[in-house]
């Protein structure tokens, strides 16, 4: 359903600006990010203009990208730098074991999308892009296992319901979740839970498709999130479960 902008608070469309950026895309259009926050690209162009002035956003060589006072922000926050900090050792050990790229995710505060805030990424050729296919897969893994565990979805109506909570009840059956990106890249993700069983985050691990052991990474990524969510758990006042 169509948001009527006119009613949207000048708080609601800058938030809106700065949900457009998804991991793996550096920067953004202007054109691209008015089409994704909903709203005309006069009005994207003075609220970007404002979050520049305050080091939100920044301006690069092809659109904006976030900006470092937004990153300074965020490391603030108490659930991203306890998780990061428990599950990045077990990152390192991931990458180790399946020699592809680890990534730590948290959930959104709507709960539907993955948000990064840790990775060990593996040699990359130059030039091929590999790295940026890697995070994709592992975002779309991610996201996969915390609309899986966590809220229902009710924005996908009719078919699309039925396919996504096939899906969902796969992702919940077998502990993790599997996507095979472009160009042959596979992302395998599980959640890390806390002793209400809500999500917390994921662990990801991504790499070529050729050579790449789905289900070995899968029972790697489980016993790690399995610590992970241990050692949450021997800690509960540090994480609320939202």
């Amino acid at each position: 359903m169509s948001v009527d902008n006119s009613s949207r608070s000048m708080l609601a469309r800058g938030l809106g600006v700065l949900r457009a950026f998804r991991s793996g895309e550096p920067e953004l259009p202007l054109s691209e990010i008015a089409r994704r926050a909903d709203m005309p690209k006069a009005t994207a162009h003075r609220i970007i203009t404002e979050l520049v002035k305050e080091g939100m956003l920044e301006r690069g060589e092809k659109g904006l990208r976030l900006g470092m006072g937004l990153f300074m922000l965020g490391a603030r926050v108490p659930r991203q730098l306890m998780l990061r900090d428990i599950a990045s050792p077990h990152a390192e050990q991931l990458h180790r074991l399946t020699h592809g790229s680890a990534f730590v995710f948290i959930a959104d505060p709507t709960g539907a999308d993955a948000v990064l805030v840790d990775a060990v990424r593996r040699a990359h050729e130059p030039g091929r892009g590999l790295g940026t296919e890697e995070t994709r897969a592992s975002d779309r893994a991610a996201t996969r296992v915390f609309r899986a565990f966590g809220a229902e979805d009710d924005t996908v109506a009719g078919r699309g319901a039925r396919v996504r909570e096939v899906e969902s009840a796969r992702v919940r059956h077998q502990g993790f979740a599997a996507v095979r990106g472009v160009p042959g890249v596979v992302g395998v993700a599980a959640p890390v839970l806390t002793a209400s069983g809500a999500v917390a985050g994921a662990l990801a691990v991504a790499g070529p498709q050729a050579g790449f052991h789905v289900g070995l990474a899968a029972a790697h990524l489980k016993a790690a999130c399995a610590a992970v969510s241990r050692a949450l758990q021997r800690n509960p006042e540090l994480l609320t479960a939202s």
